[in-house]
């Protein structure tokens, strides 16, 4: 452990002498082979000893601008829940014009046998191909993967794709002992840097430099020969960034958070201009208003709701036919196009193929489905727009940075009587005016015929659950009766969708039990199963074993059954990213227990209250007794 505890030391000591020096590929150190633990995290399962990322320009045979992005990785395998690492995937993007390619691809196991380090290549039948239109993906699997392998890998990807230079995850699912990203960008080009994450850089330097670039340029010859090609090179000063950080902790997901992305610490860039010597600067920093005036003027955005609507004119007319008020149509037009088309699970803000396709084969995008509703409620006289914005699990957007690279969807915004009605028919359970909960995420960018506006995709539903347990007690332990249940709000959301995946009643009671350790369930009846807008009931018929002890003539058992809380769900003792309840929740839990004949209360739980101190979070448990029956009532209020 010596020797690792040096080349650990080493690394710390490029924080005073400058940038980490990867060592030659192969060249591993004898404690780092013989490591069976990582002390900063003994239950990770994989330890990345060092990631050195580099990205550059070149200039090509043509004289066009590449970007370079060199990588070299060594990580130490604990257990087989690590194995997944040794199965690197490699995305090259490709057009019809301009592609990526990878070169000096190298990676290898390092093991020991019989005391020796033995390093098994990685052949070509370990790399499998997949191709799309759009990209190629190269998949490299390791061989000779076991616990206490060590699997490193390199590899330089050139990139006609300059202007998307890319970003950097220093921190994984597993610990890092030092990770590190280096740009080198000439003065032609400015980045925009956005960092995410809480964790300070150890390293975060910039300097300058130089660099040659090669051009050409093309003359016609005297006398209408071939042309002649000549090439200049020019020397350009360089802006260069070096991150970098040590003992990084991995990333560990806990309940109740937005969007991982939005807290692993990484850095991406985004374009802000070009400036090539004797040219104009070209600006790719949008305002929002010319934001808004490029998408007004798309075909597969703004002008989609300019193109005819006679595919869907009788069809409107015949949903408004005897409605009165304008959210009376609105809401027949909404429950139109939830019924009617499915939504096939991919997020867009971009129609990709029309309205009339997916009107009649009955399925789309998000996009789709959403410019089919809004140019139905527009063809009804409706005033709609569409947003733009980012859902939960494709993270936070920050509105000051105008773009819409980030976003991945769009919705539609009613107005009626002055008021906006956020709505997403591509959620098939979503009441009118209640957001799917993927969709509350920050702001949406309204996008209309004048400059745009924002909006705030929040809601005041609530998650609205009450039960009530109606039970006898029976001597042998066992309880008997009713569970009466009503879901509102996203508890009924979530509650149909659930639904949705059962046939039947018997499905319903097999997935409940399945849940409900000694819970069987004799009779089930549900009430407003398909009426989204009306709360969703139901009546179980019960019968309870294993739930209680029986001890002589004593019976002791848990009065919150089921829906006692048998562990702390927030494992991390410093968790730094915040938790994120992204709709108020008000649950509400009545028992009423019946004794057996003979039997009386001998102690009971004592009362509960917990709160914040703003009151954002309050919880209360009270049981109480009288005669020969018993009561408890739960209550969990979160209301931001």
């Amino acid at each position: 452990m010596r020797t690792l505890f040096c080349f650990l030391l080493l690394v710390s000591s490029t924080l005073t002498y400058g940038q980490f020096k990867a060592p030659k590929f192969g060249k591993i150190e004898p404690a780092e082979l013989s490591m069976t633990k990582y002390d900063k995290d003994t239950a990770a399962g994989a330890l990345i000893l060092f990631d050195d990322g580099n990205s550059y320009f070149v200039t090509n045979s043509s004289g066009d601008f590449q970007v370079i992005f060199e990588r070299h990785c060594r990580i130490k395998i604990f257990k087989k829940s690590a194995f997944d690492l040794a199965n690197l995937k490699i995305r090259l993007d490709k057009t019809t014009t301009d592609k990526e390619t990878i070169s000096s691809f190298k990676a290898a196991t390092f093991n020991v046998e019989n005391g020796k380090m033995v390093q098994i290549k990685l052949e070509k039948e370990n790399i499998f191909e997949e191709t799309a239109k759009n990209y190629t993906r190269y998949k490299y699997a390791f061989p000779q993967v076991k616990e206490g392998s060590i699997i490193e890998f390199s590899y330089t990807i050139t990139s006609d794709f300059y202007y998307n230079l890319r970003g950097w995850s220093f921190q994984t699912d597993y610990p890092a002992v030092w990770t590190q990203y280096e740009t080198k960008i000439p003065e032609y080009f400015e980045f925009r840097p956005n960092s995410k994450g809480y964790l300070p850089f150890v390293v975060s330097k910039e300097d300058r430099g130089n660099v040659s670039f090669t051009f050409y340029d093309t003359y016609s010859s005297p006398g209408g020969g071939l042309p002649r090609k000549e090439s200049s090179t020019v020397q350009a000063s360089t802006v260069n960034h070096l991150y970098a950080l040590s003992d990084v902790p991995a990333f560990k997901s806990e309940p109740n958070i937005d969007c991982e992305d939005n807290y692993i610490q990484s850095l991406e860039f985004e374009l802000s201009s070009i400036q090539y010597p004797g040219s104009m600067r070209k600006s790719y920093t949008e305002s929002w208003e010319s934001v808004n005036d490029k998408l007004i003027k798309n075909e597969m955005f703004g002008e989609v709701l300019k193109g005819g609507a006679g595919f869907v004119s009788d069809t409107v007319d015949m949903l408004c036919k005897g409605k009165k008020t304008e959210l009376e149509k609105a809401s027949a037009i909404y429950r139109y196009v939830q019924k009617r088309m499915k939504w096939n699970g991919n997020y867009n803000f971009f129609v990709a193929n029309g309205l009339r396709k997916p009107f009649k084969d009955h399925t789309g995008n998000s996009a789709e489905i959403n410019f089919l509703l809004m140019l139905m409620l527009k063809n009804a006289g409706l005033k709609v727009s569409p947003v733009i914005f980012s859902t939960r699990d494709n993270g936070i957007v920050m509105s000051f940075f105008p773009t819409i690279s980030k976003y991945n969807s769009v919705l539609a915004k009613l107005v009626i009587d002055d008021k906006n009605i956020l709505l997403d028919a591509s959620s098939e359970f979503s009441p009118l005016g209640v957001l799917p909960a993927n969709d509350i995420n920050g702001k949406g960018r309204v996008v209309d015929n004048e400059k745009g506006d924002w909006v705030d995709l929040v809601t005041n539903t609530v998650y609205l659950e009450n039960k009530i347990y109606m039970l006898k007690i029976n001597s042998d332990g066992t309880f008997n009766g009713t569970i009466l249940s009503t879901n509102d709000g996203y508890a009924a959301l979530a509650y149909r969708r659930a639904l949705s995946k059962t046939k039947n009643n018997d499905e319903v009671i097999k997935l409940i039990q399945e849940n409900e350790k000694g819970l069987t369930v004799n009779g089930l009846s549900i009430s407003n199963r398909y009426d989204i807008e009306q709360p969703i009931r139901d009546s179980l018929n019960v019968t309870i074993k294993d739930n209680a002890d029986v001890l002589g003539n004593k019976i002791l058992f848990t009065p919150l059954l089921f829906d006692a809380m048998q562990k702390n769900i927030y494992k991390l003792e410093d968790r730094k990213y915040p938790v994120d309840y992204n709709y108020p929740i008000a649950e509400t839990i009545v028992f009423e227990y019946t004794l057996p004949e003979g039997y009386v209360v001998e102690s009971l739980p004592k009362p509960i209250k917990l709160k914040l101190p703003d009151n954002s979070i309050v919880v209360s448990y009270t049981v109480q007794s009288n005669g020969d029956k018993i009561s408890v009532l739960y209550r969990r209020n979160i209301s931001k």
